[in-house]
């Protein structure tokens, strides 16, 4: 896989003022869309989401391509259910930039770690788009977010969440998964959307070496696991789970 920085090349100043500017490019096209939705902040949390879907998805598309040049494969976005219908999107986390995938290929902005809310013009912007920000340390914190993160659903807004917990440091899926928003969404009645990302790890390494330009971002949207198929909610976070793990299984063979 071709890129402006070779892979095995070691971190030099060249490295980090292509990470600077694809900093800056990322600012500046997170502003802009910003700017379009800051009036929205007057209005009330659970409605104003639907009229910043498209400076959410316009500003993740456009860091995407122009800030590091992705390319951007999505298979499967007819399994993406309707606008203003409630679904959860279950994948696992990589890098970075599969917060943005998902933001644009499937309007569904991310339950998070607080510290991402001062991301500078990307985390306001998320919280106007619907993102749920939380001290991992704070139980209560927690509670407080999955009661927001199912208000936010059953208002129609679209979600992801990553039970893995956190990105993965070595490419390998996590074992030790955290279902707890999962087993809500079955007792509430929220479908669940699989999505499986490959290649977002090759653009922001978790080695912190450097940037990497025109890489492959692949992620693929499974069918839709509905809860009333299912009467045990853990088989119901699995169902959808388990696509997840045998789609990217089979990127690993594609694209090793």
């Amino acid at each position: 896989m071709r890129g402006l920085v070779d892979h095995t090349a070691p971190m030099g100043v060249m490295n980090v003022v292509l990470g600077v500017c694809a900093g800056l490019a990322s600012v500046a096209c997170a502003s802009f869309f910003l700017a379009c939705a800051a009036p929205t902040l007057l209005i009330p949390r659970g409605r104003r989401e639907r009229y910043n879907a498209w400076t959410n998805a316009g500003a993740s598309y456009a860091i995407l391509r122009y800030a590091f040049l992705a390319e951007l494969d999505v298979r499967g976005r007819e399994n993406v259910p309707p606008t203003g219908q409630p679904y959860l999107v279950v994948a696992n986390h990589r890098a970075f930039p599969d917060v943005l995938t998902l933001i644009w290929a499937a309007g569904a902005e991310g339950i998070s770690k607080r510290e991402v809310l001062w991301f500078p013009a990307m985390g306001w912007l998320g919280y106007l788009g619907g993102a749920v920000f939380f001290d991992r340390r704070d139980p209560e914190a927690r509670a407080r977010a999955k009661r927001e993160s199912l208000f936010l659903l059953q208002q129609g807004v679209p979600l992801h969440v990553y039970p893995e917990g956190r990105r993965s440091p070595d490419g390998r899926l996590g074992q030790d998964l955290q279902l707890g928003m999962l087993l809500a969404a079955h007792e509430a009645g929220i479908p669940l959307l699989p999505a499986a990302m490959w290649g977002t790890d090759r653009i922001l390494p978790n080695s912190m070496d450097g940037v990497r330009f025109r890489q492959r971002i692949r992620c693929h949207f499974g069918r839709l696991v509905r809860p009333e198929d299912f009467e045990d909610g853990r088989d119901f976070a699995m169902a959808a789970w388990n696509q997840v793990v045998e789609r990217v299984g089979a990127f690993e063979r594609e694209d090793p």
